[in-house]
């Protein structure tokens, strides 16, 4: 299905079913909510680094908490929480340095770019009074490069849904297995 001049060109009616699946996906996958389990199962991380990263980071670190209640997580929290862990385990960056921007790079995580295929990279910038700032272009005495396309694959791997056909497709729309292929452990169904 390509957009031509206004007008949505497809190939029959069972290529145009095929797109309304993945249609339907792509707004399903925009209301799934992933528990602690599945952070801690894509990150390998334990339920204490896990807590301990929760408690010190914005947004989730502000969010009301209920007693007997699990904290759920969307797709873009999965991102986030991702690229976190590649500046906290792979470049050192302390936690409590991460917590000081981690609500503008929150920001910058969006789910329909990456669907898209055009997410673009941002900056982790240090300015010059020691501060960190997170922006479309370097500046400052450091800045560090994130570029979350790699982040929302290895995401979208993890819950099931294959990313490299999507960057085909118009409209930024999913696409979905082979009916022959067996569903992903960690996909989870909307009801």
């Amino acid at each position: 299905m390509r957009l031509e001049n206004g007008a949505i060109n497809h190939p029959g009616p069972r290529r145009a079913a095929s797109y309304l699946k993945q249609l339907c996906l792509y707004f399903i996958m925009a209301h799934l909510q992933y528990t602690a389990v599945h952070v801690r199962n894509l990150l390998n991380l334990s339920r204490t680094e896990l807590q301990r990263w929760l408690s010190a980071l914005p947004p989730f670190s502000l969010a009301p908490t209920q007693a007997r209640t699990a904290r759920t997580f969307t797709i873009a929290d999965l991102a986030f929480i991702s690229i976190v862990a590649v500046l906290h385990e792979r470049l050192g960056l302390p936690l409590r340095t991460i917590a000081t921007f981690s609500a503008a790079l929150y920001g910058q995580v969006d789910a329909r770019a990456a669907l898209a295929g055009s997410a673009i990279r941002f900056f982790v910038n240090q300015v010059e009074d020691g501060s960190w700032q997170v922006g479309p272009e370097t500046r400052g005495i450091l800045s560090l490069t994130v570029d979350p396309v790699p982040v929302w694959e290895s995401v979208y791997q993890f819950v099931g849904v294959a990313l490299p056909a999507q960057r085909e497709l118009a409209l930024g729309l999913v696409s979905l297995p082979q009916s022959s292929e067996v569903e992903h452990l960690h996909a989870r169904r909307a009801r």
